[in-house]
């Protein structure tokens, strides 16, 4: 009985549909539903869904040019034969560029601009691993690094968000200081993940076994 209450009973696409038929539903009840709200609705999520869809369509085709010229066959030659780096300084290496990335860009941002690079070089990668379980546990890592670099300043999102709610005299150095023990604590589980991969392949294996 617990696999189906952990993977769902829908996929992600039927899911979104049952939560606008709740939304609607409750508007409806509520009295609020309208041309108004229904047309403003609509447009609203058509320039959503296609921004995002613009954004796939670049990080794929940006992906195919990529792997098209050899480029990713090319650094890893460069990191490994030449300059005989290990999968692990590599990784860590990898990591560290988003923490870098995440002062300045958002995490879509981040993902179009590596994500062709680096999920076909981690898969190469000889970590003592399946590639399956590679892109998982990384998919993970991506996560927790994003989150990391939400908080690290000179322009993590969430530091100017925690700005807008704060009171007046709260100043953004005050934001700035505050967030250390919980970058601290990500940093510490981020390292452990690393450490050992089963923390985040446990319950997907748990899953996808039975």
């Amino acid at each position: 009985m617990m696999v189906p209450f952990i993977t769902g009973y829908t996929g992600l696409v039927e899911s979104s549909v049952i939560g606008v038929i709740t939304t609607v539903g409750a508007a409806v009840v509520k009295g609020r539903f309208t041309r108004e709200v229904f047309e403003v609705c609509s447009r609203s999520t058509l320039a959503i869904s296609c921004m995002f869809m613009w954004i796939i369509l670049a990080a794929l085709s940006f992906g195919a040019v990529f792997d098209g010229l050899g480029a990713v066959n090319a650094i890893k030659g460069l990191f490994v034969d030449q300059m005989h780096l290990s999968p692990w300084t590599i990784l860590v290496l990898m990591q560290l560029s988003f923490l870098v990335m995440g002062m300045f860009l958002d995490d879509t941002a981040m993902l179009v601009i590596v994500a062709p690079l680096y999920v076909p070089l981690v898969a190469t990668l000889d970590l003592g691993m399946e590639p399956s379980q590679v892109l998982i546990w990384y998919g993970v890592l991506y996560t927790i690094t994003c989150q990391i670099a939400y908080l690290t300043p000179p322009f993590g999102y969430n530091l100017f968000l925690m700005r807008a709610f704060a009171p007046a005299e709260i100043t953004i150095m005050d934001i700035y200081k505050s967030v250390v023990p919980f970058v601290g604590v990500m940093i510490i589980g981020l390292a452990l993940i690393m450490v050992f991969p089963q923390i985040a392949l446990w319950l997907p294996s748990q899953i996808y076994t039975k």
